[in-house]
């Protein structure tokens, strides 16, 4: 067994370790009462805001918009009608654990040292192969000898190693989103790691990474054996890392979690499904952020729809999306969602008649979804309204050469 020192310095530059906390309440508990106390949250910021002026509290500045704390009302909203599904899918999401026998070489394989992306992605890639190959070999022994004890044993580390909906090493990143307790957008992934301790439990953070190292030893009256398991993702760059937080529930859930640097989008907002969403650039914002912030506006191809083009910046590809928007709606009124392996650009306008004495209103909206090569980071993305053209721009992490 490596010393802590040891994984530390293995596990990649810079790392960092986060202290693994014991919570003593449940997953759904825990997520009542962040619920709870995010109303709370806004219903003060809205109290201290006298005629809808922006707050002035420093940590919550990255708002550009003075509707935000309202449209997380709605997405509380949202999460308490449909807070059984909620619940469900964020128990399909929980992040495996995988073995460590399941590699060839074992902990030296997986606690090489890696520093830039396309070496966790690279680990990611193998993670994913591995518990694929492990998940045949079980259906295969299941099918030969079927279990006796129902479905328990599914819920143990060994056999629970996809979850489910997850087909691609990055599609944990549309819904790793959502607004912690305090106001702010939080990253969040939860890792199932039922009967272990937090001592148990090692966490560490890099520059572009986290890896969740869980080992135990166990006697019985056969001996003493060792369950060893790992799982290392990608962290985006807009993820604080130095505000990572750790919580381990009573049900074995590792919940990790840090704020979001949002300041360098116009606006978060979410989607009529209560999903997190992006407001684009209108022309004039575009135009003050190439004077103040040195950004460029984006460039049309002429091609409706995503393409794949080199990223001059970078020298890598990004994804470039297309998408004619009817004349009257304006950048306020859109919004671009990632998915996985998909982009969702939704709009929505109000409109109210008045009639004499008479007052009705309607809503025009609208939905359009495309297929894209890979999930794309939300806050990786570049949207601007240039025109009656909404252009939509993201670094691909994946490049074609490594496909």
């Amino acid at each position: 067994m490596h010393s802590p020192t040891e994984l530390l310095i293995m596990t990649g530059h810079n790392s960092k370790r986060v202290p693994v906390h014991k919570d003593g309440r449940t997953l759904e508990q825990r997520q009542k009462d962040m619920v709870s106390k995010l109303r709370h949250t806004t219903s003060d910021s809205k109290a201290s805001r006298p005629n809808g002026a922006t707050h002035g509290r420093s940590d919550l500045a990255h708002y550009e918009h003075p509707d935000w704390f309202e449209d997380v009302n709605k997405w509380i909203d949202g999460v308490d009608r449909m807070w059984n599904a909620e619940m469900r899918r964020m128990r399909s999401d929980l992040f495996p654990l995988v073995p460590v026998d399941l590699f060839d070489h074992g902990l030296q394989e997986l606690l090489a040292p890696y520093g830039d992306v396309p070496s966790i992605l690279d680990r990611m890639d193998r993670q994913m192969e591995a518990m694929r190959r492990h998940m045949e070999s079980v259906m295969d022994t299941n099918v030969r000898q079927p279990m006796l004890a129902g479905d328990v044993g599914l819920r143990t580390p060994e056999c629970a190693l996809v979850p489910h909906g997850i087909c691609g090493p990055l599609d944990y990143l549309k819904d790793a989103y959502e607004p912690g307790e305090d106001g702010r957008v939080h990253f969040k992934v939860r890792f199932n790691v039922e009967g272990y301790s937090p001592e148990d439990i090692q966490v560490n953070t890099s520059e572009h990474g986290l890896t969740v190292h869980a080992k135990k030893t166990v006697k019985d009256e056969t001996g003493t054996r060792t369950r060893e398991y790992f799982r290392t993702i990608y962290l985006p760059p807009s993820v604080e890392k130095d505000h990572f937080q750790a919580n381990m529930t009573e049900d074995g859930i590792l919940t990790l979690e840090a704020p979001v640097t949002t300041k360098l989008h116009n606006a978060v907002t979410f989607d009529r499904d209560h999903q997190l969403a992006l407001k684009p650039l209108s022309e004039v914002e575009v135009k003050q952020r190439e004077s103040t912030e040195h950004a460029l506006a984006l460039k049309p191809i002429g091609t409706v729809g995503p393409t794949v083009i080199k990223d001059e910046t970078t020298g890598g590809e990004k994804l470039h999306v297309e998408v004619p928007i009817e004349p009257e709606f304006t950048a306020d009124d859109l919004c671009v969602r990632m998915d996985a392996n998909r982009v969702i650009v939704s709009g929505q306008k109000k409109y109210v008649d008045e009639t004499g004495s008479s007052k009705s209103a309607h809503v025009k909206e609208f939905t359009r979804s495309y297929e894209i090569p890979q999930t794309v980071d939300t806050f990786s993305v570049n949207s601007q309204l240039h025109g009656n053209t909404l252009l939509v721009e993201a670094p691909l992490l994946h490049t074609s050469k490594s496909k």
